[in-house]
This record gives structure tokens, sequence and C-alpha cells, in this order.
């Protein structure tokens, strides 16, 4: 399910709430895992297994995610 257009795209606190099983979603996290970047696409499976040590404790790496936007409707080339 992918946001719809003229919706408002916000981020969704993963301890509130999950993407379906099989959504692909963008994720965020806090921490600078991937260098300057805080963003990636994943899934469900990425929330709820993807950890790493922050300061000798164990964290959840993605904290939020959000919805794909809808793919382009006109390709230009």
């Amino acid at each position: 399910m992918n946001a719809t257009k003229g919706t408002a795209m916000k981020w969704i606190d993963a301890n509130e709430k999950l993407p379906a099983e099989s959504e692909r979603v963008l994720l965020f996290t806090p921490y600078p895992i991937f260098g300057d970047d805080h963003a990636c696409i994943g899934n469900k499976e990425s929330i709820t297994t993807c950890t790493a040590r922050i300061n000798r404790k164990k964290v959840t790496v993605f904290t939020h995610w959000m919805p794909l936007p809808p793919l382009p409707t006109k390709l230009t080339q």
C-alpha cells in the first residue's frame, strides 16, 4: 500500500504500529549506521530484526517508517 496523492507523508513510530508483512517502506534510523544517510527502504522484518550496539547497549536500528510514495506516472527519457 503506497501513500496516495495529496496525503501528507508522516513518520510512523515503529513502537506504535508496524507495516504489513510484505509491504516495502521507507525506514528511519537516528543512528549514523549509514554515514550521513538516516533512511533506507525495507520492510517489517527489517524493523523487527535489525539491531546494533550503540554505547554498549543493544538497540533497534529503525525507529520510524512511512509508506513509499506512488511510482511516477510519467517517465521521461
